[in-house]
């Protein structure tokens, strides 16, 4: 937890947390780009009480479910990578967490998931898998363009973000 305490304070609605998982499932995805899942940076800053926590938004088999970033990295089996969102997009934030909001509830999109480790998919908006949903929250707000879910590795790439930082 030492490089995410040393980060946390930094990290703003709409940067990306890109995670490399140990297990079968995310090591297979591993091979398509090094990360096997993708989440999203919430901070509830008007909240009285929640002004100091950082959330992350995202596709599990529950769906798309928030959740503390701190306590995410710290029982997490594996690494976590903080990319920040470049600051001449910054004006995007807004766009991207009120997108990404409004789906809490999704459900996941389990089929897709499977096809985009072997192949590629398009994106679809009635359910989501993990950087699927990333993606579209980042469509949302005209910072990327496209039809074709990406892969976690994938998002890592996007010019719009800035190199990626471990946190975990």
């Amino acid at each position: 937890m030492n490089n995410y305490s040393q980060h946390r304070e930094a990290i703003k609605s709409g940067d990306v947390i890109l995670w490399k998982g140990t297990g079968a499932i995310s090591r297979l995805i591993r091979l398509y780009g090094g990360y096997s899942h993708a989440s999203l940076v919430i901070r509830l800053e008007e909240f009285k009480g929640l002004t100091d926590r950082r959330f992350i938004l995202e596709a599990n088999a529950s769906g798309i479910e928030l959740r503390i970033l701190s306590w995410r990295v710290k029982k997490y089996d594996g690494e976590a990578w903080w990319l920040p969102l470049k600051k001449e997009y910054c004006g995007a934030r807004e766009q991207i967490v009120t997108w990404a909001l409004d789906q809490v509830g999704t459900p996941y999109d389990f089929g897709s998931v499977i096809k985009n480790i072997f192949g590629r998919v398009s994106a679809d908006c009635t359910r989501y898998f993990c950087s699927e949903f990333v993606f579209l929250a980042y469509r949302a707000a005209g910072l990327v363009e496209g039809k074709t879910a990406p892969r976690p590795g994938d998002i890592a790439k996007w010019d719009v973000l800035n190199e990626p930082v471990r946190l975990k």
